[in-house]
């Protein structure tokens, strides 16, 4: 890498699973640009999202800070333009920032610190997907209203629907995010005003439904998929918080046939093959441009998703396979350690890019909770500690959760409190909380979590919170029309061809990028 400022790619991707990968031990799923990727750089072993829903966890990657530290509690929570962000540090410290692709902004600030965004949202910037129901007006197992499934919740239909298609409205969106970015990429190059750049790619795929084009479903076959790490688990045996997700996402209402099941999983799989294609297309971008030599590029996504697992599916639950992420990080020339057991979250992003950015992370302005990553990449630190709460839809009451090394604590008023040792049980079977051998682990850990939360008053605020935004919602809803969606200047991807007076072959030779001398 050369010594001035790296440029620094972040690629996302939504509800992607780490155990879904092969370099996460995954046999199946076929992913030769990511496992490039994770072979020239380093592999988070066990790194998590801090909220197990779209908003609140890009929130807090963004800002460094946990969800219920800038009150993100769900998918229509603002994004308040006074919270910092990593666009905005980057940019401070002189960088180009610019966006392509999904970061569920709400609220009239589409922007927070990117100077450029090459697409609109995928989803509503407005307060529409507020939970219709706060935690006081739910009952025992009421987790829809009126027996319609809210606005925002995905549905037993999305995982009946998986099939190869010849569009969907996420291919449509990822393709739109891809081509952009690239472009992006050797308009830069041409045009740009000689800052390092930051640039953030953020796909929506494998969020489900579970669909996706024929090329890529036929790299799979119904037979060759893997069955669940955890099999279905009777709902009788499920654990509280587990039985209202089964209502939640209406499983009640429909059987998930092992038929059903495989065919989801290959469409999920059928789309991260996809997401990995465009990986691959993104870095020959570089590659192209010159930039490859002198580019950081980060991959990871926003939450996971049980894909079955455990007979559950989507997220919105804290068991490691909705909460666990890829974490990706290569750095050309300088690539420390190979794997890192370390937990870690994706709040230590912020302070990781502002270190490489500046050289400290003496600049960031408010408190966060988050560390940078750089150490790690040179000494692994396998007791560290993350931090993930959840609090949205699903749930009667905040539930939280401290991982500490293999250990793993999950905390709620309103569930039996859950703790597992990952070391000897990986897949979360067997809960330890009244264990005699663990009870000063138990004892540390509980104490840890009534220090960072209180629950009580945490509930209170939600509530408050939800009842304010339904209201917002209700009344912009009359009168006269207001949106806060973003879209791209539609005349920026026509100024750069010939136009009335310009001559062809000057208008043709100024856009020339020639390949990187001698790679042609």
């Amino acid at each position: 890498m050369s010594d001035k400022k790296p440029n620094i790619v972040l690629v996302m991707c939504d509800q992607l699973t780490a155990i879904a990968l092969s370099s996460y031990g995954n046999k199946v799923t076929k992913t030769p640009n990511i496992d490039k990727l994770a072979a020239e750089g380093t592999v988070f072993e066990n790194a998590y999202c801090n909220y197990p829903l779209c908003a609140p966890s890009r929130f807090a990657m963004m800002s460094g800070r946990l969800p219920t530290k800038i009150g993100a509690f769900d998918n229509a929570s603002e994004f308040p333009a006074a919270v910092p962000t990593i666009a905005h540090y980057l940019r401070d410290a002189g960088y180009y920032t610019c966006i392509s692709g999904k970061m569920h902004f709400v609220g009239p600030d589409q922007h927070h610190g990117y100077e450029d965004r090459l697409t609109t949202e995928i989803y509503p910037a407005d307060f529409s997907w507020v939970p219709p129901k706060t935690y006081d007006e739910l009952g025992d197992d009421e987790i829809v209203a009126e027996g319609k499934v809210p606005f925002g919740v995905s549905s037993v239909e999305t995982i009946a629907d998986a099939q190869p298609l010849a569009r969907s409205q996420q291919m449509d969106y990822d393709e739109e995010v891809a081509r952009r970015a690239t472009q992006h990429l050797f308009d830069w190059r041409r045009y740009g005003d000689g800052r390092p750049l930051f640039m953030t790619v953020s796909f929506t795929q494998p969020h489900d439904p579970y669909v996706i084009s024929r090329e890529y479903w036929d790299l799979y076959t119904d037979d060759e998929i893997d069955s669940p790490l955890t099999a279905k688990i009777p709902l009788g045996q499920m654990d509280p918080h587990s039985r209202s997700l089964y209502y939640h996402y209406s499983l009640d209402k429909f059987e998930v046939t092992d038929e059903i099941y495989r065919r989801a999983r290959r469409g999920y799989y059928g789309m991260i093959s996809y997401v990995d294609r465009k990986l691959g297309e993104l870095r020959q971008a570089l590659k192209d441009t010159g930039l490859a030599d002198n580019t950081i590029i980060l991959f990871t996504s926003d939450h996971g998703d049980m894909i079955g697992e455990r007979g559950l599916w989507f997220k919105k639950n804290l068991f490691d396979p909705a909460v666990r992420v890829p974490l990706l990080v290569y750095r050309p020339g300088s690539p420390g350690l190979s794997r890192v057991s370390a937990p870690v979250s994706l709040v230590d992003i912020l302070p990781t890019l502002v270190e490489i950015a500046t050289g400290s992370t003496d600049a960031i302005a408010t408190e966060y909770d988050g560390t940078s990553l750089l150490p790690l990449l040179e000494k692994d630190e396998p007791g560290r500690e993350v931090m993930v709460e959840h609090i949205d839809g699903g749930t009667k009451a905040p539930r939280v959760m401290i991982r500490r090394g293999t250990e793993k604590i999950i905390v709620s008023d309103a569930y039996p409190t859950l703790f597992y040792d990952l070391s000897d049980d990986p897949q979360e079977l067997v809960n330890l909380t009244n264990d005699p051998a663990k009870q000063q682990s138990v004892s540390v850990m509980m104490e840890e979590v009534h220090k960072r939360w209180d629950l009580g008053s945490l509930r209170e605020q939600v509530i408050k919170s939800q009842r304010k935004r339904q209201f917002i919602y209700r009344v912009m809803q009359k009168g006269k029309s207001q949106t806060w969606e973003h879209y791209p200047d539609p005349i920026r991807d026509h100024t750069r061809f010939v136009r009335t007076g310009e001559r062809f072959p000057d208008v043709e030779r100024r856009s020339y990028l020639p390949y990187k001398d001698g790679d042609y």
